[in-house]
């Protein structure tokens, strides 16, 4: 049962780690400005933007007003580095679970517990960053919106699968001994 779980863990893991990089990469779509700037200077758009898939989603140029429905910097921000560390959870995740089922690797007690720590903490800073992010529009296409909010989700469903792969793995090694 464990090694089926370590399995399918293994696998989740591997495509919250792809799929990080696909968001990843729609929000460095997204362009802010600052006001006081946006009256001052003239910003070129390019006219060929790189297209995910065939979609058409567009650069959105966001002008950083307190009132807008957008996602300010800072938000824009702590949401790319939760990404960044949630790639590198899911890598070591990864990592750990072929070095378990296909090596003679034994994962101790102290990673197990820094993987939960770790992930639990990710998994709830994602869903709530993910809850939030679905109530604004950051992209005038509404499927672009709807990709970037469902690869997000899957994200957070697939770190919190970690962590429960995790907890089992320590109350196992916990009654072990």
């Amino acid at each position: 049962m464990c090694k089926e779980l370590g399995l399918c863990c293994g696998l989740l893991s591997l495509g919250a780690f792809i799929s990080c990089f696909v968001v990843l990469h729609m929000l460095n779509k997204i362009i802010h400005i600052h006001l006081d700037t946006a009256m001052h200077v003239s910003i070129p758009l390019e006219a060929n933007d790189v297209e995910v898939f065939g979609s058409g989603c567009q650069n959105t140029l966001i002008v950083n007003n307190l009132d807008a429905p957008h996602l300010s910097w800072l938000e824009l921000f702590y949401m790319r580095w939760t990404v960044v560390f949630t790639l590198v959870y899911s890598f070591a995740a990864t990592l750990l679970n072929r070095a378990k089922y296909l090596g003679d690797f034994q994962i101790n007690l102290a990673t197990s517990n820094a993987m939960i720590l770790m992930g639990s903490l990710l998994s709830v800073v994602l869903l709530l960053a993910t809850v939030d992010l679905h109530h604004r529009e950051h992209f005038m296409k509404l499927w672009c919106n709807d990709f970037i909010i469902y690869h997000l989700y899957y994200i957070a469903i697939t770190t919190a699968v970690s962590v429960v792969f995790f907890i089992t793995h320590s109350c196992q090694k916990h009654l072990s001994e």
